[in-house]
């Protein structure tokens, strides 16, 4: 759902260009720019000739856009030029779309930066699909998010780790955070339900339930944060199931776990920014809008290298 371009620097010397190439990208849409090569930012405003009042946007753009970039880790050679170097590496590692200023090998993923628009079908990408309810199917959907993202919440209301069909999902999600990362937050997001015929779990079997079916899974020396929250008085029900990080959202529609039914099917959308900043702020302490009841803290038992947590693509 989140897709890396290749954006040859020297096609942001053309105002009207760089501000809507620049603009149309970030994980709510569905696009992420390539660190191609490594010190991409400074390769793109050392060749800026845009003068005046506009430069100064430029530079601060370029400077402010961490969250609209990812981590190329491709071979670039000084010998050759950006557009070989990016069409050399899309036969190793592809690229969903390279944007250049010219094409001279019409090579099928080169877009011309200045002809883009939704019209053009690699840069049409869907910011939602329809994704069998299998544990492997939905967590990939958020393996691009997850590899880049240092602070994760994982929300769903109904999670039970009794459960396999919520651990495999679980297990497939925490592959992708630790795949090609440490992240510096990691949280699952749960609904304390209040019920007379089936009362909620006391702390402390709560606690040994997490820990006993959650460690496991989690590598050896990292933690999570297990939240339960509760409903207040006239306000939201916690609901909705999603993944959230400091780059975006995605939004799951039936929910996180698998279904047993080959036929099932859910929507899993990226969630537009507005949307995202406040579901952001709903699972923070200082900006709530729910009660919180209890917060755990799981440690990781899984002895296993972070090479094993890679999963083919």
């Amino acid at each position: 759902m989140i897709h890396e371009f290749a954006l040859d620097p020297a096609c942001l010397n053309n105002w009207p260009t760089f501000k809507y190439v620049i603009d149309q990208c970030g994980v709510h849409h569905g696009r992420l720019i390539s660190r191609f090569p490594r010190r991409w930012q400074k390769e793109a405003i050392s060749r800026c000739i845009i003068e005046g009042v506009k430069r100064t946007a430029v530079v601060e753009k370029l400077r402010n856009m961490e969250h609209k970039l990812i981590n190329s880790n491709r071979n670039y050679s000084s010998e050759r030029d950006w557009l070989e170097n990016a069409e050399n590496q899309h036969e190793i590692k592809f690229f969903h779309a390279i944007i250049s200023c010219e094409n001279p090998r019409n090579h099928e993923k080169v877009l011309i930066a200045e002809d883009i628009d939704e019209t053009i079908e690699l840069w049409n990408v869907p910011r939602e699909k329809i994704v069998p309810r299998k544990a492997y199917d939905l967590a990939v959907c958020a393996r691009s998010l997850l590899n880049v993202s240092k602070e994760i919440m994982m929300i769903d209301p109904h999670f039970n780790p009794e459960l396999p069909r919520f651990r495999d999902t679980f297990s497939h999600i925490i592959n992708f955070i630790f795949e090609n990362n440490k992240p510096r937050r990691c949280e699952l997001h749960v609904e304390y339900k209040e019920s007379i015929k089936k009362p909620p779990l006391p702390l402390d079997i709560w606690q040994e339930r997490c820990q006993n079916y959650l460690s496991p899974i989690l590598p050896e020396g990292s933690q999570l944060r297990v939240f339960r929250w509760k409903e207040k008085p006239g306000g939201d029900k916690p609901h909705a199931r999603y993944i959230l990080t400091e780059r975006g959202g995605i939004r799951y529609d039936y929910g996180l776990d698998e279904s047993d039914d080959e036929g099932r099917t859910t929507d899993v959308s990226l969630l537009a920014q507005t949307v995202y900043e406040k579901r952001w702020k709903d699972y923070q302490k200082e900006t709530a809008a729910y009660d919180p009841l209890d917060e755990l803290l799981i440690q990781g038992l899984n002895k296993v290298t972070m090479d094993s947590f890679s999963t083919p693509r």
